[in-house]
């Protein structure tokens, strides 16, 4: 029977974590590729950086809850300025401040989301992994 929990924490942790990190290596790519799909900025520029920041954070959050939320923030700051400089420097993109702001407002919305529903989102999830792992 204890082995059970241990299983479902190890699944709770690793999909936390893959949560955070694909979506965070699919946007990097996305922000950095020379020519992204077109179908991706069917959307507008700043609903996708607001959406993007906002659930990066949020997922980060969730995959590192010893992490505090103002490093929290700060990293993804960093992630957000680091996407603009690169851009700055191909020549088919433009780096814009009009991101950074709009990357900051979805960290802000992340961090309100995280602090709200961090923990019950962490709960909910090792609660599913519990009830699918055979015991």
């Amino acid at each position: 029977m204890s082995s059970r929990p241990a299983a479902a924490d190890r699944a709770t942790w690793l999909s936390l974590q893959l949560g955070f990190w694909i979506p965070l290596l699919l946007c990097t790519w996305l922000a950095l590729t020379p020519s992204p799909p077109a179908g991706v900025f069917q959307v507008s520029d700043i609903l996708l950086h607001l959406f993007a920041f906002t659930y990066l954070t949020f997922a980060l959050g969730l995959a590192r809850p010893t992490l505090r939320l103002r490093w929290v923030a700060a990293w993804m700051l960093a992630f957000g300025v680091m996407i603009e400089v690169v851009q700055s420097f191909q020549a088919t993109r433009v780096a814009e401040l009009k991101d950074v702001l709009v990357d900051a407002l979805g960290i802000a919305l992340g961090l309100l989301l995280l602090a709200a529903l961090g923990d019950r989102s962490r709960r909910v999830v090792r609660t599913l992994w519990r009830v699918l792992l055979p015991g």
